[in-house]
């Protein structure tokens, strides 16, 4: 019997953790991974299921375009299996609901998307409240997070100076996070969109961070915007520390078990293997 959900995961490192989360996640879901081309991680390593689906193609760096590239190429490859629902997660994150309670919860509300779709300017965001990340040049190709942060505050200051903006593509730009769960008619959308007008995602390659961005204003700007719920399904601690997000852990059970979220981030089973391990068999009892 034919899955109808496909769980698109973006990964770059722990492999031991990967392949316990594809090994949960298998036996009711599609799986498709997509990593980092720079990233050590060796596929040969991962378990192998008929359908899960393994690529190693973009490499992919902090902030920049190639985020968007990553996103597009998985949903792409997942649509051309036509499912009634993707969604994107990270290889840092686990289910918290049990697989059935996730299928019966997307079976209920197939034809809705959830996912944070806020329509700029955002007051909590810094570089002009989100507008600086598509009026401006970013040169964010660079490995090196730290050093790219000072090169990006760096052109961002000579390009105010010198008035230099790009011009936006005319749309209305929402925002949100890149963690999105789609129906089949939104990923239709978003597809015959970027068809009908290319330029779209060509205004966005010198951007910085529009992963959060791409799919939430195409979205937003359709007839699909009656559907779109205002939710991304995670519990995320942005707020607890000391990492932000925090990495959950034992002393974090008791907040995943209340939650009505599907999924959580970030786990560690190299700091915490006992837990993840724990946690996801209780989900299966």
């Amino acid at each position: 019997m034919k899955n109808n959900i496909a769980i698109m995961i973006l990964a770059h490192h722990n492999p031991k953790q990967l392949s316990v989360l594809i090994q949960h996640l298998q036996p009711d879901f599609d799986v498709y991974v997509q990593i980092d081309a720079k990233s050590t991680l060796d596929v040969d390593r991962l378990p192998k299921f008929d359908n899960v689906f393994y690529y190693k193609t973009i490499a992919v760096y902090w902030g920049h375009y190639s985020l968007v590239e990553n996103m597009k190429w998985i949903l792409e490859k997942a649509y051309h299996n036509n499912y009634e629902y993707y969604m994107y997660i990270s290889g840092d994150d686990l289910p918290i609901k049990m697989n059935s309670s996730i299928k019966d919860f997307v079976y209920k509300n197939r034809d809705k998307s959830y996912m944070y779709a806020n329509p700029l300017p955002i007051e909590t965001w810094g570089f002009n409240k989100g507008f600086d990340r598509l009026d401006r040049y970013w040169f964010m190709k660079i490995k090196n997070r730290q050093f790219v942060k000072i090169v990006a505050r760096i052109t961002l200051g000579i390009q105010k100076v010198l008035s230099i903006k790009i011009k936006r593509f005319p749309i209305s730009y929402y925002a949100g996070s890149q963690w999105l769960n789609l129906s089949n008619e939104a990923v239709k959308v978003v597809f015959e969109y970027i068809k009908q007008y290319p330029e779209y995602l060509e205004k966005l390659k010198y951007s910085r961070a529009t992963d959060e961005m791409w799919v939430q204003s195409i979205l937003m700007n359709s007839s699909e915007k009656e559907n779109v719920i205002n939710n991304d399904l995670r519990y995320i601690d942005w707020t607890t520390g000391p990492e932000f997000p925090r990495v959950l852990t034992q002393e974090d059970e008791h907040q995943l078990e209340s939650s009505k979220a599907l999924f959580a981030r970030k786990f560690n089973m190299n700091r915490d293997e006992d837990f993840v391990i724990q946690f996801l068999n209780k989900l299966k009892s």
